[in-house]
């Protein structure tokens, strides 16, 4: 094969506080791990066989800080409730280096001032879900502690 798709990733934290003034902004690259690489190919192909293949629709953040590997299949300490993608935009572009023309994807979620609050445990992880509970991306990120005075904004590109 000729051809290469290399998908991959980077996460933005974007965190506000209650004036909506941006405390920080930060993005880590991830890892796309093979449970979302077979996503994916299950998806393309049209797999038909079990539970049906659904795209990812929300985001976990967690305290884990192990690094991602592709044999994760959860967070490694999961806080509160998966929250739902509010928010999603396509784009294209050439690839500078490779002169490919490239899909983008942006996921958005939005963690209000009352969600995963806990100023003695930082969040430090973060994933891409499908209803089905498949992990297709994971990242670690330094530390970010979240109270009810800041809302985060977790800001998902992968690129295609």
């Amino acid at each position: 094969m000729k051809d290469r798709m290399d998908m991959a990733g980077q996460l933005t934290l974007v965190l506000r506080d209650r004036s909506g003034a941006v405390v920080l902004e930060r993005g880590q690259p991830n890892r796309i791990v093979a449970g979302g690489r077979r996503l994916v190919a299950e998806m393309f192909a049209g797999h038909t066989t079990g539970a049906p293949r659904t795209p990812v629709s929300t985001i976990a953040v967690g305290t884990g800080s192990t690094a991602p590997t592709d044999a994760d299949t959860m967070l490694g300490a999961q806080r509160g409730d998966r929250i739902a993608i509010t928010k999603v935009d396509y784009g294209t572009f050439t690839d500078p280096g490779s002169k490919v023309d490239r899909v983008r994807v942006q996921l958005s979620a939005l963690l209000d001032f009352t969600v995963a609050n806990d100023p003695a445990t930082p969040l430090r992880e973060a994933g891409l879900f499908n209803d089905a509970n498949v992990l297709y991306s994971r990242v670690v990120f330094q530390p970010v502690t979240k109270t009810d005075t800041f809302q985060l904004t977790l800001i998902w590109e992968i690129v295609f």
